[in-house]
């Protein structure tokens, strides 16, 4: 019999290996923000915010809900699986399939009456103009 010296790193190393693995499995998918919905960019210009979310699979632009706030803007959804099968006989899986629904904080005031959006190749577009506070530019300001 041999003695192995006891390496603590490499213990919360493996334990860290099987809780990545636990965390990407399907039944934990529903405890990831990912997990809810699509990924999202949002950015703006001088007039507008602009955000574009990937919605792969989805087949119809009836299928998308979109509704913006003064600060705020939320989609909604469903990715649904191509054909009919069971659960059961996945021997691999890594898509999430289900309804969604995310509310993205805007980093301006916009106006929500004026937003407009596309969808094309999977991706949609949504387009907000900025109101006038949201506009404002920052004043420069001299150190003395």
């Amino acid at each position: 019999m041999s003695l192995m010296r006891w390496d603590p790193f490499a213990e919360l190393s493996a334990l860290r290996q099987h809780m990545n693995r636990f965390l990407e499995s399907p039944w934990a998918r529903g405890w990831r923000p990912e997990g809810y919905g699509p990924r999202v960019d949002v950015y703006q210009t001088d007039d507008e915010v602009i955000a574009t979310a990937e919605l792969p699979g989805i087949e119809s632009k009836e299928d998308i809900d979109v509704s913006v706030a003064d600060n705020s803007l939320t989609i909604k959804g469903e990715f649904r699986r191509a054909s009919d099968v069971k659960e059961e006989n996945f021997y691999h899986s890594e898509r999430y399939f289900g309804a969604f629904s995310r509310t993205i904080p805007l980093p301006a005031e916009v106006k929500p009456e004026q937003a407009r959006a596309s969808y094309r190749n999977g991706i949609l577009e949504v387009r907000i103009p900025k109101s006038e506070q949201g506009r404002k530019k920052p004043i420069r300001i001299d150190i003395h």
